[in-house]
């Protein structure tokens, strides 16, 4: 039966609860170790009425998954006025602040588990591939303006987009002992920087 205006916003705003529920645990516990009966007290529903929602976790996980992609795009759509180089440095801001991140407990999600929720999911590696086919794009326009070095092949450059955005000083324990590391902002700054100059191209 098809539902009214209300009865919509009712299930779109517990299917949102559902899927914060999900990353919220899984920031504290750990993907694996969270239950449907834990995201159901989570929210303050039945488990069945989580299962209407969802068939699974991975099928939550998809969801999030899915959200954060189309919002950067739709993100990265509202550059599309600027440079291509600083749409490049923008768009590494953006990363390394973690608006794309899947889900806030994504570093708990083991490899074995999110690759086969990945590849079984062809809109998810569709939207995937939308996205990386959009800054390759920028990255050629730029290469053609002469902003962005052409010796390095635009998949690696948005590899390393990607490889820098996910780490942070947290990960590194033993450099919180250095008194000459900086603070989170200006290490993500010089990190952003390092990534800019990579991609310039060589003087003379």
């Amino acid at each position: 039966m098809p539902r009214g205006r209300y009865q919509q916003q009712q299930w779109d705003a517990r299917e949102a609860a559902i899927l914060d529920a999900l990353e919220t645990l899984s920031t504290e516990r750990g993907f694996a170790q969270v239950t449907m009966d834990d995201l159901a007290d989570e929210v303050g529903i039945s488990k069945a009425t989580v299962y209407q929602h969802f068939a699974s976790k991975d099928a939550m996980l998809v969801s999030l998954m899915q959200q954060h992609t189309q919002q950067f795009m739709a993100w990265l759509d509202s550059t599309a006025d600027q440079p291509p180089i600083e749409r490049l440095q923008q768009t590494m801001h953006y990363l390394m602040e973690g608006h794309i991140t899947p889900m806030r407990g994504l570093i708990n999600v083991g490899r074995d588990e999110i690759v086969p929720v990945f590849h079984n999911s062809p809109d998810l590696m569709a939207s995937h591939a939308q996205t990386l086919d959009r800054l390759i794009v920028i990255i050629q326009q730029g290469q053609a303006a002469g902003t962005i070095t052409p010796d390095l092949a635009p998949s690696v450059i948005v590899s390393a987009m990607w490889a820098l955005s996910n780490v942070s000083m947290q990960e590194y324990e033993p450099l919180q002992h250095d008194h000459a590391m900086p603070d989170q902002a200006v290490y993500m700054a010089q990190m952003i920087t390092m990534f800019e100059r990579s991609i310039q191209p060589k003087a003379g």
